[in-house]
């Protein structure tokens, strides 16, 4: 997490310790977010599902799918 008021100065404005620790945050946020993409692409179950969710919405087939009214009351 950064800092206080880190997000809101101008790059700059920072001090080099301040733009070392943001570019670590940046780093570090875009490795994990790479971490959970790999975990998926690794999942080949799940790449079916997605593949067969993907075919489904382009053959229009509507009642393949759960209407997000009905997810988000379930949440």
């Amino acid at each position: 997490m950064c800092p206080t008021g880190l997000k809101e100065k101008k790059v700059k404005d920072l001090t080099v310790e301040e733009f070392k620790h943001l570019i670590q945050e940046i780093i570090a946020e875009d490795i994990e977010a790479w971490k959970e993409t790999f975990e998926i692409m690794a999942d080949r179950k799940l790449m079916r599902q997605i593949a067969n969710a993907k075919k489904a919405r382009i053959e229009g087939k509507k009642a393949d799918f759960i209407p997000w009214e009905k997810v988000r009351r379930n949440l």
